[in-house]
C-alpha cells in the first residue's frame, strides 16, 4: 500500500507544510510504503490548461503526465492546502483540471463527461483533504454545510468514483494559538487512522 500527499502552499515555512510533513510521517507509521510528496509550488507546476489539451483529453506536459502516473499508482491520496476566497489556491484547482482527466479519474464515451456507462475510476482509492481556513465553523456544526467541503465530496471525489473519503478542516486559523496548532498536528495521526465506515458515520 502506498500513499501520495499533494501540498499547495507557496510558503515553505507554513502550517500547511507542517501538516503535510506530519501526514507523511504518520502514514509511514501506519504502514504505507512509500509515502510520496508532491509540492506543487516547489515543482512550479503550471495550472493553466492549454487550449489544445481540453479537446484531445490528454496532456503532453511531462509534469502533468508524471502526476497522473503517481496518482494512478497510489492507494491513498491526501490533499493539503489553505482556503483562499472559499476555495483552493489556483495551482491546486489547476492540478484537478489537468490531472483528473478522462481515462485517469473517470471514464468517458463521446463527450468529456462521465455517464452511467463511464464510471469514476478512483473507486479503489481512499482520499483525505486537509484544509486550513480563517473561516469559523458553521453554526450547525455540520461539516458538509461548508461549501468547499461539499465541492470536494460531491463535485470532485464522488464524480471520480471515490467512496472512502474524509475532509478535515482546521477552523479560524488566524486566531489560533501555538497550543491549538500543536494540538491539531498531534491529532493528525488519529484522523488518518482508517476506522470502519459505520464508526465514522
Amino acid at each position: 500500500m502506498n500513499a501520495l500527499v499533494i501540498l499547495a502552499q507557496p510558503k515553505k515555512q507554513s502550517f500547511n507544510s507542517a501538516i503535510a510533513a506530519e501526514i507523511v510521517r504518520s502514514l509511514g507509521q501506519q504502514g504505507y510504503d512509500p509515502v510520496g510528496l508532491i509540492d506543487l509550488y516547489a515543482d512550479a507546476f503550471n495550472p493553466v490548461m492549454p487550449q489544445e489539451e481540453l479537446p484531445r483529453k490528454f496532456s503532453f506536459d511531462e509534469t502533468t503526465l508524471r502526476y497522473q502516473e503517481r496518482i494512478q499508482a497510489a492507494d491513498r491520496v491526501v490533499f493539503v492546502y489553505p482556503d483562499w476566497w472559499g476555495g483552493p489556491p489556483a495551482i491546486m484547482k489547476g492540478f484537478l483540471d489537468r490531472v483528473f482527466r478522462p481515462g485517469i479519474a473517470y471514464g468517458f464515451r463521446e463527450a468529456d463527461f462521465k455517464n452511467a456507462d463511464a464510471p469514476g475510476l478512483f473507486s479503489q482509492k481512499r482520499f483525505d483533504v486537509f484544509i486550513t481556513t480563517d473561516a469559523r465553523e458553521p453554526e450547525s456544526g455540520i461539516l458538509n454545510d461548508w461549501p468547499p467541503v461539499m465541492v470536494w465530496k460531491e463535485n470532485v471525489l464522488t464524480f471520480c468514483g471515490v467512496t472512502e473519503a474524509d475532509v478535515h478542516v482546521f477552523w479560524n486559523l488566524r486566531h489560533s494559538t501555538y497550543a491549538q496548532r500543536k494540538a491539531w498536528l498531534d491529532s493528525i495521526h488519529s484522523m488518518l487512522a482508517i476506522q470502519p465506515r459505520s464508526a465514522q458515520d
